[in-house]
C-alpha cells in the first residue's frame, strides 16, 4: 500500500518565526517522513517543505501592517480556513503572534483540529486579559522561557517548557572568527555595538538615541568605536541617513549579527530576543525600549512585568541596565556606558550573572523537544 501523507497545517508571519518554524518541521520530518506541512511562512520554512497558501516575503502578521492591509490580511484568513475545512489537517501548529493565530485557532477548534501553539505570545508582559482565551483555544502549549510554565499552568492551560530555538540556531551557525578578528584589527579593542532591532520603526525609534549617546560617549572615551548592527539590506539606507547627521566613528554592519556582538565590548540593544544572542556570548549590555507618550500613556496599566529586557526577566531581577523611555534620555544611557566600559567590577559582576543565567538555560535541542511533544500529542493521529 502507498504510504499515506499526513498533513499538518503551520502559521509563522514573522522572520523568526520563520527560522524557528522551519527548525520545527525539519525535526518532525526526521521522525515521521509522511509529514506534509502547508499553511504561513517565509523562505526558510519554503525551504523546509512548506506549502505555503500565500506569499508571505513581503508581508506581515503583525496588527499594524494588518491594518494598513487589511484586504490582504482578510483574504490570507479566509484561505486558511477553507484550507483547514476542505482538507482538515492533522494537526495546526502556530508561532507567536496572537492576532491572526487566535483567528486560525478558533477556527479549527472548531472543526475539532489539534491546535498546538509553539512559541507562546507574550501575554505575561502585556496581555493577560487573553490567557483564558488561550485556555479555550489550544490543547497544547510549547513555552520557551522557564518562567512562563507555571504562568499558564496557573490558569490551566496543557504546557511543556521545551527551551529556546534561538540556542539550536547558535549552534548551528557558530562564529566567523576572521570577521571578529577583523572587526577588531580595524576599529580596536574597544567596541561599542548599537543593534536597535529588525524593524523600521524601532530603528526610526532608537538608532538617533544611541547615536546621540555615541558622541558623547567618544567625547570621554575617544579609543571607543561604533558598530551598527543592520539585520537586513533593505534598512542599509535608513540606517546610513540617520548615521550621517552624527558625527561619530561608526561601521554599518549588514548581518553577521553574531560576530558583531562577539567584537564588542558593550552592546546597546533594544528589548527583544537580540538580548539573549547578547548574553549567550557574556557581552556587557544595555537595553533600551522607547515609545511615545501617548502610547506609553496607553500601555503602561497593562505593563504586568517588572522587566522590559528578557535577560533581567529570566534572572528575576536586574543583572543588566534597561530603561523604558518615552523620552529620549542620553544622559542615563552616557552614564551607564561610561560605567560598563570603565569599571571592572560593574563589568565583572555583569558578566558573572550572565554565566550564571546562560549555564542554566543555553541549551540546544529545543525544535526537537518541541517535535517530540507535537508527535506524542497527537499519538494516534500520526500512527
Amino acid at each position: 500500500m502507498p504510504e499515506i501523507s499526513r498533513k499538518i497545517f503551520i502559521s509563522a508571519g514573522e522572520s523568526s518565526g520563520d527560522i524557528h518554524g522551519a527548525n520545527l518541521m525539519r525535526c518532525l520530518l526526521e521522525k515521521d517522513p509522511k509529514i506534509t506541512f502547508y499553511g504561513l511562512g517565509r523562505e526558510n520554512m519554503a525551504k523546509a517543505g512548506l506549502h505555503g497558501l500565500h506569499d508571505m516575503s513581503q508581508k506581515s502578521l503583525m496588527w499594524l501592517h494588518a491594518l494598513t492591509e487589511l484586504s490582504t490580511f482578510l483574504r490570507m484568513k479566509k484561505d486558511c480556513i477553507h484550507f483547514l475545512r476542505q482538507e482538515r489537517p492533522s494537526a495546526v501548529i502556530l508561532i507567536d503572534y496572537c492576532g491572526f493565530n487566535f483567528y486560525i485557532a478558533m477556527a479549527a477548534k472548531k472543526l475539532g483540529i489539534p491546535v498546538i501553539y509553539y512559541i507562546s505570545p507574550q501575554l505575561w508582559a502585556h496581555g493577560p486579559w487573553r490567557v483564558k482565551k488561550m485556555k479555550k483555544l489550544v490543547d497544547r502549549l510549547l513555552v520557551i522561557y522557564p518562567f512562563e510554565k507555571p504562568f499558564y499552568e496557573k490558569a490551566g492551560i496543557p504546557v511543556t517548557y521545551v527551551g529556546h530555538p534561538l540556542f539550536d540556531e547558535i549552534h548551528k551557525e557558530g562564529v566567523d572568527a576572521g570577521f571578529v578578528t577583523e572587526l577588531k584589527k580595524q576599529l580596536g579593542e574597544t567596541i561599542v555595538s548599537f543593534l536597535p532591532g529588525s524593524r523600521r520603526q524601532e530603528i526610526v525609534r532608537l538608532l538617533p538615541l544611541f547615536l546621540q549617546s555615541a558622541v558623547q560617549i567618544h567625547q570621554k572615551i575617544p579609543s571607543a568605536q561604533f558598530l551598527i548592527s543592520c539585520s537586513n539590506e533593505q534598512h542599509f539606507d535608513l540606517i546610513s541617513v540617520i548615521t550621517k547627521e552624527f558625527k561619530v566613528p561608526c561601521k554599518i554592519v549588514v548581518g553577521n549579527a553574531h560576530e558583531v556582538i562577539k567584537a564588542s565590548s558593550l552592546c546597546i540593544a533594544g528589548a527583544g530576543t537580540i538580548t539573549l544572542q547578547i548574553a549567550y556570548y557574556l557581552k556587557p549590555m544595555i537595553i533600551v525600549y522607547k515609545i511615545s507618550p501617548f502610547a506609553y500613556f496607553i500601555a503602561k496599566p497593562f505593563l504586568i512585568t517588572p522587566f522590559i529586557g528578557l535577560v533581567n526577566k529570566l534572572a528575576g531581577k536586574m543583572i543588566v541596565p534597561e530603561r523604558l523611555m518615552c523620552r529620549a534620555n542620553s544622559a542615563w544611557l552616557v552614564n551607564q556606558a561610561i560605567q560598563l566600559l570603565n569599571n571592572p567590577q560593574k563589568r565583572h559582576a555583569c558578566i558573572h550573572e550572565l554565566s550564571l543565567l546562560m549555564n542554566e538555560i543555553a541549551k540546544p535541542g529545543a525544535s526537537k523537544h518541541a517535535a517530540d511533544e507535537i508527535l506524542t500529542l497527537l499519538g494516534s493521529k500520526l500512527d
